[in-house]
């Protein structure tokens, strides 16, 4: 087994084991939301989820979705876990657009909608190996990097100023960062082609730990 191999198989593999850290983000939230229901619970079950850092995420794990896409052939390594997180993400935009109904949640829970279309329309309209259709994937990784860091930010100020773990996940939190460490040694080994990737699950890796730290601190 080559270098590439084992390590695009332990990106997946963390990738996948997101998975059910993400599900325990959205059973966290509906167990909050039945809190609520039942009067136990004042505040609203998503307060101290940070929307920017969902959103943020989401838009990091579609964008190397959507690289992935665009090889000719498509690396599954990339797209097929990829696709499976980003659809849990998305399920957790909803439910905190459900929730709070605000201009913020509806441009969140709009954009993941429309992001769909993307890699449908590249595939349709055969240009995945165009030079345009690459340079537009890496440049939503870089866009992604940026919102990814802020979103972060976001997060780590909501949870120092609420004082209160909420419904943030812990779990879904440290499978998040390992697999931006697995995806940093894949990108490696995908070599300089994949700049891209490198710089977003570095930026990551560093960003998030404020959000691991703070948690721990808090009851």
């Amino acid at each position: 087994m080559n270098s590439y191999l084992f390590w695009g198989i332990v990106s997946s593999i963390f990738f996948l084991s997101a998975v059910p850290a993400i599900g325990h983000q959205l059973w966290l939230i509906y167990s909050r939301k039945q809190q609520r229901r039942r009067g136990e619970l004042k505040a609203e079950a998503t307060q101290s989820i940070s929307l920017n850092q969902i959103f943020s995420s989401y838009c990091g794990v579609y964008s190397f979705f959507l690289f992935g896409v665009v090889l000719d052939p498509p690396d599954l390594f990339l797209t097929v876990p990829r696709c499976i997180s980003a659809l849990l993400l998305y399920a957790v935009v909803i439910e905190i657009h459900r929730e709070r109904r605000d201009r913020a949640s509806q441009w969140a829970f709009w954009g993941c909608t429309a992001s769909a279309l993307i890699p449908i329309f590249l595939v349709l309209a055969g240009i995945r190996t165009s030079i345009g259709s690459r340079v537009l994937s890496e440049s939503f990784v870089l866009v992604a990097t940026i919102l990814m860091a802020q979103g972060c930010l976001a997060q780590h100020r909501i949870l120092k100023s609420n004082c209160h773990r909420g419904a943030v996940s812990l779990p879904m939190h440290a499978m998040l960062y390992a697999k931006d460490f697995s995806g940093l040694m894949f990108g490696f080994e995908l070599g300089a082609g994949s700049w891209s990737i490198i710089i977003m699950h570095a930026s990551n890796l560093l960003m998030r730990l404020p959000i691991l730290y703070t948690y721990l601190r808090l009851k």
